[in-house]
């Protein structure tokens, strides 16, 4: 009898040890599952922030230039004052000067010379009959009435002008005697637009926004504006408070229930100026850098879900096998393995290919170039890394529709594949920004198949209704030279590069210097 109940309680056995096997596997993979999609998340939030650091790198050295030039005519016009005496900002030469340089300098709305007691004596608006206006009670004269730095520049926060009632900022530097007295104010004043670099910028993420402030915290431009917040007071906000004083640059996230300005939470990529008091500032909506990431995870989970199934039904066959319907089951297993290894390499070929342009991902993209890298160290071989950029992609985008803009990075992918050697990697690093990983490939060499690139992508016509869209690239490229580099210093030296070829007009190829060694 306890023979023949432990036979008949067997496949029992069999059937509860199947089922913890089954969990503890199924809690594995789950287990596997979420910190391969945190560590996805995570590096999604890196890129995020790197990108924001290029832009605000960017925005800093295009800003730091326009305020050059707006300095240069400032103390330009103050040297003549000063050489002729304070009686000649009355004079004709000088305002002659003055409508040159507004007329000659962009984003520049007007000049005017302030006496020392605050009166205005010149403006570019009025030849004659110079209204009579006082600016003594604003914050730039009294800095330099009650004794501020006398070369310095000072930027005020925006505000209404009393000559035209525009809204704009001032741009002031102070005029001496010779004994060092005070004797006025050369004011320039300039349109908030001025800051409106965004014309020159790559992608960036929907909703992202753009902001300058002074480095007390006042707003001087965001865009897209918002009603209200030009001359904002940011200083309390954790940006001044927190990460400026920690460090010049760098990254700092809003508060989760949002930014005092929008009531959105954002990833704050930050730099703050050497030359002038400013801080650029780029914002990234955090739903916005974790959207891709849901729905490819999403997407992961579900495939993961069919093959927990497909997995729970194997296990069911295994204990049918057990008691006695081994051969029909068997073959159902087959099926199944065959079935799971379709699901694993399809999710393979998801995490290493752009969905669009079937070439690789970004990740996968700096995954070889790492250990290509590393290979080109080890046996001393060089190792070039081009970045293409479609031009004008966002015209073609306005123009004709993202259908068509997707058709245009399809084709630049397949015909940039066809230039490429097999042991050469083409990538899509994000948007219209493809890179090409040269292993065994010297500056000359670069140059000639980025030269080929070019041209080849130059014949591309892509037929569209009522004519045909023939897009071009610039390319920029770098080699690895310096001890110790890796692949984000090569991409950043080669986005240089591509920089300047924007510059000269698109469609060309520039290749940086080597690095110093």
């Amino acid at each position: 009898m306890p023979l023949g109940g432990g036979l008949m309680n067997r496949p029992t056995l069999h059937r509860f040890y199947g089922w913890v096997l089954l969990g503890a596997l199924t809690a594995a993979i789950l287990a596997v599952f979420s910190f391969l999609a945190w560590k996805d998340f995570d590096g999604r939030i890196t890129a995020a922030a790197r990108q924001g650091h290029d832009t605000t790198w960017f925005l800093a050295r295009s800003v730091s230039e326009r305020f050059r030039q707006f300095d240069r005519e400032l103390s330009d016009l103050v040297g003549r004052i000063e050489a002729a005496g304070p009686a000649s900002m009355k004079s004709p030469d000088v305002w002659e000067r003055m409508i040159h340089t507004t007329q000659s300098v962009e984003h520049l709305r007007t000049i005017g010379l302030v006496d020392q007691s605050g009166r205005l004596v010149s403006h570019t608006d009025y030849r004659d009959q110079l209204p009579s206006i006082k600016v003594a009670d604003r914050a730039y004269f009294k800095f330099f009435a009650e004794g501020g730095v006398q070369r310095s520049l000072f930027i005020s926060p925006p505000f209404t002008t009393r000559v035209s009632a525009e809204t704009a900022l001032a741009l002031v530097h102070g005029i001496y005697r010779s004994n060092g007295a005070f004797a006025g104010l050369v004011v320039m004043t300039i349109s908030p637009d001025a800051f409106d670099l965004l014309g020159g910028m790559p992608n960036l993420p929907s909703g992202s926004a753009i902001a300058i402030h002074r480095r007390d915290g006042i707003n001087l431009f965001r865009v897209p504006p918002l009603p209200g917040q030009l001359g904002q007071d940011l200083s309390r906000t954790a940006l001044f408070t927190q990460s400026l004083p920690q460090a010049p640059f760098g990254v700092a996230w809003t508060r989760p229930e949002g930014s005092i300005v929008d009531d959105t939470e954002r990833m704050l990529a930050y730099r703050s100026l050497d030359e002038w008091p400013l801080v650029v500032v780029v914002g990234v909506l955090r739903r916005e850098i974790v959207a891709g990431w849901r729905a490819d995870w999403m997407r992961n989970a579900l495939l993961v879900g069919i093959a927990l199934v497909g997995f729970s039904w194997l296990a069911v066959v295994v204990q049918r096998q057990i008691t006695g319907r081994l051969e029909v089951e068997l073959a159902l297993t087959q099926t199944e393995i065959g079935h799971r290894l379709k699901i694993e390499e399809e999710l393979r070929v998801w995490a290493t290919t752009d969905s669009l342009t079937g070439i690789a991902n970004r990740r996968h993209f700096l995954d070889i170039a790492d250990r290509e890298i590393q290979r080109t160290r080890r046996y001393g071989r060089p190792l070039s890394v081009l970045i293409m950029d479609a031009d004008h992609f966002k015209s073609i985008n306005d123009r004709y529709g993202h259908a068509v803009g997707d058709e245009a990075l399809k084709a630049i992918a397949r015909v940039a594949a066809t230039c490429l050697r097999d042991a050469d990697l083409l990538g899509r690093l994000g948007g219209e920004e493809f890179g090409v990983l040269l292993p065994e490939t010297d500056p000359v060499g670069a140059r000639e198949l980025a030269e080929r690139l070019r041209a080849a992508v130059a014949e591309i016509d892509l037929t569209v209704p009522g004519g045909s869209v023939r897009p071009t690239i610039s390319i920029g490229g770098a080699d690895l030279s310096a001890e110790g580099e890796g692949i984000d210093s090569v991409l950043a030296r080669a986005d240089q590069a591509l920089y300047r070829a924007k510059e000269r007009g698109r469609n060309c190829v520039e290749l940086v210097a080597p690095a110093a060694v």
